[in-house]
């Protein structure tokens, strides 16, 4: 275990006299505010570059929070200042405080770079509203970006799944898991009924804190991943990289351990005639001397060491997804798998058939998926209440009060964020687990149910079906329901998705080479396609390697891909299998 450093130094951190109740929420001790000013001077004077206020149980009345917020302001205008009622309003104060913590210890960067982006963007004659992408997959301005920086932290991922989900839904296929494979690992996640899994835990690097997510569960296996040979005799893949410099050998930048783009190389999956990028050639000797190490080390040939290579590394990816669908009561074969980022297309074949996930779906521009999914965005936010009541005590009149509050407070944001009210739509949910536990499930609420005794029951008879489905059992315990919470939602115009007629399945005119590739011990003579010369309709046997400006897409022997007629490659086993 590493114990990552405060972001905030004990010497940098102060106490002031005020008291909030808890449960009630009433004032039973003042705020001293002659303190609080005292401790901003200090602050300041010591060269702190932004300020985070948590209280014990602001979550519960956030009225010290926000004079102690006002005072910061009076005394040190300059300094940007959170508040932990405002970013996490939940019990729970460790996490409150430390979420709010990193918010504030982002902000003065991000706050700088987006005030620049923004002064460029107008400086070149710009007059539309910039968004920046959280890390759910929503959108927000460049002003609420600067306020919650915390909910940028995994905005990346987020995009790519969003994009497949929307392609995935668009094609008529709802249920799928993601595979986002790029030079240094690989992010999987599970899309249901056109949907991305979401996570109110988000982890970076040791640091793990609260707030909205995609559920994104991410391995060290990329093209750059390293393969060494062990003192035990065992092959291991990743988690270190070569990085983009020096590189995979076959870059000849001057990398010399072996990878699996080296062995991708060896094995023919990227084709001689392919550049990266269009303008990269590939130094194809390199590849082979680098992967004979391993080979040499192995005792096997280099055409066998550059398929262990593959082997292990798709084992880790399987085992990632593993984690996003069986370990959470998902069963693969119900879903289809879409794969993206500049190496998962070259992989996702042999992951498929690995969890008879089918169909793969590879869409257009496989190395900008993340891109493409910003572009389908809608603005969103999330908003919350500590509840904390057992079933006995709940009634759903009062549910529907605190939901339909909260549902006030997200149509306001909205509208701050310039987002006309007929484009406002807002998910409901229940934050429920066993009394007793601290497992928590956030369980989807029809607003308009809970007001008969039918909506309480839906409530947990979702949860212990959800529970029942991830964990294999029910306890006999009283539901309690620990937090509200309401997602509002601002549709925004993004791009659409064309559609083509299908045309005939003869694919042969996007032919440009055929070379011999190696799959699992035997050669095959395999013909390599242009995707763009390819139109909906083409049908292409297996064995065959698709090239593209931004990936490779590899159909192994007994498949068959077709092109639909959004443009996509759907990969299926043949006829015979």
């Amino acid at each position: 275990m590493e114990k990552p450093e405060p972001l905030a130094d004990l010497v940098d951190t102060r106490g002031v006299a005020g008291t909030i109740d808890s449960p009630t929420g009433e004032e039973v001790e003042p705020l001293d505010e002659a303190a609080v000013r005292e401790a901003v001077r200090e602050l300041e004077a010591a060269g702190v570059e932004s300020v985070t206020v948590a209280l014990l149980n602001s979550y519960l009345n956030p009225a010290q929070e926000e004079r102690v917020r006002e005072i910061v302001s009076e005394e040190a205008p300059e300094l940007p200042v959170s508040i932990s009622s405002e970013i996490v309003p939940e019990y729970g104060e460790y996490e409150r405080t430390l979420t709010t913590v990193i918010n504030d210890y982002a902000r003065p960067t991000v706050i700088g770079y987006l005030e620049d982006l923004d002064n460029s963007l107008a400086d070149a004659g710009s007059t539309a509203t910039m968004n920046i992408v959280r890390s759910d997959g929503g959108l927000m301005s460049s002003k609420a970006a600067k306020e919650r920086p915390v909910e940028l932290a995994l905005s990346g991922p987020s995009g790519g799944v969003v994009g497949a989900a929307a392609i995935a839904t668009k094609k008529g296929t709802p249920d799928v898991l993601t595979l986002d494979m790029g030079g240094t690992s690989t992010d999987v996640s599970l899309v249901e009924s056109g949907t991305a899994e979401t996570t109110r835990q988000t982890k970076v690097g040791y640091r793990e804190f609260t707030s909205r997510s995609v559920d994104v569960n991410t391995v060290g296996a990329g093209g750059g991943s390293i393969a060494r040979v062990q003192l035990n005799g065992a092959l291991q893949v990743g988690p270190e990289s070569a990085g983009a410099d020096p590189g995979p050998a076959c870059y000849g930048q001057g990398g010399e351990q072996p990878t699996v783009t080296d062995a991708n190389v060896v094995l023919g999956r990227i084709p001689p005639s392919v550049q990266l990028g269009g303008r990269m050639e590939l130094d194809r000797q390199a590849a082979r001397d680098a992967v004979a190490t391993v080979a040499d080390d192995r005792g096997s040939t280099v055409e066998e060491a550059a398929q262990a290579i593959l082997d292990i590394v798709n084992e880790n990816m399987h085992g990632a997804l593993r984690v996003v669908s069986v370990e959470r009561g998902y069963d693969p074969r119900e879903f289809g798998l879409v794969a993206f980022g500049g190496a998962g297309p070259m992989h996702a074949n042999a992951l498929a058939d690995v969890m008879d996930a089918y169909p793969l779906i590879v869409p257009p521009g496989p190395g900008v998926m993340s891109a493409f999914g910003f572009l389908t965005s809608d603005i969103q936010n999330e908003f919350s209440e500590t509840y904390l009541e057992t079933e006995e005590d709940i009634t759903g009149e009062d549910v529907y009060e605190k939901l339909h509050d909260l549902k006030g407070e997200a149509g306001s944001w909205l509208a701050s964020e310039g987002v006309d009210e007929d484009a406002h739509s807002f998910d409901y949910f229940a934050e429920c687990r066993y009394f007793r536990q601290d497992i928590q499930m956030s369980i989807p609420v029809t607003i308009d149910n809970l007001r008969s005794e039918a909506g309480l029951a839906e409530i947990k008879n979702d949860f212990e079906a959800r529970h029942d489905r991830q964990f294999g059992f029910s306890l006999d315990a009283p539901l309690e329901i620990a937090n509200l919470r309401v997602i509002g939602k601002g549709t925004v115009q993004g791009v659409t998705i064309e559609e083509e007629e299908l045309t005939a399945s003869d694919p042969s005119d996007a032919v440009i080479d055929s070379n011999d590739v190696y799959f699992d011990g035997d050669n095959y003579e395999t013909p390599v396609y242009d995707r763009a010369r390819l139109r909906p309709g083409n049908e292409i046997e297996g064995p065959a390697v698709v090239t593209d400006n931004d990936s490779t897409v590899v159909v192994q022997p007994d498949h068959r891909a077709t092109i639909d007629r959004y443009g996509n490659i759907e990969i299926n086993r043949g006829e015979d299998q």
